[in-house]
């Protein structure tokens, strides 16, 4: 009684003090997680605005640079134009300077000889037209090409002032493209960071749940077991049969006394079944006995119900107080019947003869409905245990 009273004060304090500061706490991890996600969030737009600005940026620097790629083209050829035009002109004139000398030469030859024969002036006349015509054209040529070099000239410089401009526009969209690079940079930094704080949250958040769910889990057990302590309060404050006394089996774990004595020939858990030879799961487990052997209560009890199991014989279902039923099949001869009280050691039965294979008692017991390893709770002096 000192025990249960002890463990109603623990169950009245310890768990609403934890759970109202973890619950605390919970709240808060949750509204440092919202904030964190929210932040998250808000970096991943500015970094798919970023993304976007960088590569519009990529694309007008592509396009510069292609334009520039023409221009200077365009510049080249130009320059290729202008340089046949210099030679062409270089080409008129050094024909002309010999031209000219000829004609020089021509002319003061012509009137030497003119004054011998007067009669030769008109075919003079007419040569010295045609060479200067020659000259004249030659002439106008130069001037065209001068023209026309003039002109290109022009369009280079044009043209090298826009190269100009584009280039200046170039380097001004690659540095904003370098700052948008680094904002990025810091952006994804930071977004790391947020990250792993928010993945330190949740796991915060995680742990702490995971407290509560055990708190309420003590808590419902703590609760079934105030109420166990209260049933057991008022078993022990009910009358009961002279001789019977129902305790907990908790008192005697591994010294309950087997129904009978014998070898173990089949386990609890997962073993092989003895009558068709299949591995299966086991609630309980079969001691062999000769047929005939006492069959006797492992702890007193209330005998609650007599039922024939096909592959068990004869079972009996024991009551012992507090959650603990105890099975026992096998039997042939049955010496109590459903609402009798037997104490520990008293005989129940006989062990019954199988036909399909050894024979023996089938020992089940279960607390709480939930079948328990019938070894850890019996007295293994009395069994034999190798497979």
């Amino acid at each position: 009684m000192v025990f249960g009273a002890a463990l109603l004060l623990l169950i009245a304090t310890v768990p609403a003090s934890a759970a109202v500061s973890l619950k605390e706490k919970i709240r808060e991890k949750e509204h440092l997680l919202r904030k964190t996600e929210l932040k998250e969030k808000s970096i991943l737009r500015e970094l798919r605005d970023l993304a976007r600005e960088i590569s519009r940026l990529g694309r007008e620097i592509a396009l510069l640079e292609k334009e520039t790629a023409i221009i200077r083209q365009e510049i080249t050829r130009i320059e290729k134009r202008i340089k046949a035009i210099n030679e062409q002109e270089d080409l008129l004139r050094d024909r002309l300077s010999r031209e000219l000398a000829v004609f020089s030469t021509l002319s003061r030859t012509a009137w030497l000889n003119l004054l011998f024969a007067p009669r030769e002036i008109n075919a003079f006349l007419r040569r010295e037209d045609y060479l200067e015509a020659i000259i004249q054209n030659e002439l106008q040529k130069l001037r065209e090409l001068k023209a026309y070099r003039e002109k290109l000239l022009t369009l280079k410089k044009e043209r090298e002032r826009e190269l100009a401009l584009l280039g200046k526009r170039e380097e001004q969209l690659r540095r904003k493209k370098k700052e948008l690079l680094l904002v990025r940079k810091e952006k994804e930094t930071l977004l790391e960071a947020v990250r792993k704080n928010k993945r330190l949250y949740r796991e915060t958040l995680d742990l702490l749940l995971a407290a509560q769910e055990e708190i309420e889990k003590l808590a419902r057990e703590i609760t079934a077991t105030r109420r166990k302590l209260e049933k057991m309060s008022q078993e022990k404050a009910r009358p009961s049969s002279p001789g019977i006394v129902l305790r907990p089996l908790f008192e005697v774990k591994g010294f309950l006394r087997p129904p009978v004595s014998g070898r173990v020939l089949r386990f609890f858990g997962l073993d092989r079944d003895l009558f068709t030879g299949k591995i299966s799961f086991s609630p309980g487990i079969f001691i062999g006995a000769p047929p005939g052997t006492e069959v006797r209560a492992p702890f007193s009890a209330r005998v609650v119900r007599l039922k024939w199991v096909e592959g068990r014989g004869k079972v009996l279902v024991l009551d012992h107080g507090y959650g603990f039923v105890s099975v026992i099949g096998g039997l042939s001869e049955i010496k109590v019947l459903p609402g009798t009280e037997v104490s520990t050691g008293e005989v129940l039965g006989r062990v019954g003869a199988s036909p399909f294979g050894p024979s023996g008692v089938y020992y089940e017991l279960r607390y709480e409905g939930k079948p328990q390893n019938p070894l850890e709770w019996l007295n293994l002096k009395y069994l034999r245990l190798v497979r």
